[in-house]
């Protein structure tokens, strides 16, 4: 009987050792705000997963498809500013070359970079320098929202105002360039 719980205890190690997750390391985390490549994904407590899941052309130049649940967005990165591809125009979504406090125009949307320098701690690590971006369509009522963007992360918080429900919604796992990070 001993030999057996010895046994099991000792495979039990094994299979949890082997189960160990995959920390985002933040040695060597480049700038790039929103890592743009098939097969990237972004799952956020309570919200949609966001899934890189193709690139299409368009006027000649090359987009990501963002894919939710609910939505389709074809972005591009050009020079630090995510340009999406909506209904045959172009618009900024995301600028990470703003001021802080400049505005733009997305969609029907107003953006406001509100900060470039937001510290946001999620699977018991802190990530420096996120871009928090506020927008608003200012004809409708209780539609604003937030989105954070990580530098090497991209999406990594979200937060309804108004009547949503559920608050801030935190980044519980992402898969960069093939590899699946818990959080």
């Amino acid at each position: 009987m001993k030999k057996l719980f010895c046994i099991l205890g000792i495979t039990s190690t094994f299979f949890l050792s082997a189960c160990k997750e995959d920390k985002i390391s933040l040695e060597g985390l480049d700038n790039v705000y929103l890592p743009l490549a098939v097969g990237n994904y972004w799952k956020i407590d309570g919200v949609n997963t966001r899934t890189i899941t193709e690139t299409k052309v368009f006027d000649q130049k090359t987009y990501y498809a963002i894919t939710s649940s609910y939505d389709t967005s074809y972005v591009r990165n050009e020079n630090d500013k995510i340009i999406e591809y909506y209904k045959g125009k172009t618009s900024v979504r995301f600028d990470l070359t703003a001021a802080v406090n400049a505005t733009w125009q997305y969609r029907d949307y107003t953006v406001k970079l509100i900060s470039k320098t937001e510290s946001i701690t999620i699977g018991g690590q802190t990530i420096q320098n996120c871009y928090r971006f506020y927008m608003d369509i200012p004809a409708m009522a209780d539609d604003e929202h937030a989105i954070w963007l990580a530098p090497g992360i991209g999406f990594i918080q979200q937060e309804c105002y108004g009547e949503c429900i559920g608050g801030k919604n935190k980044l519980k796992e992402v898969k960069l360039d093939g590899k699946v990070y818990q959080l």
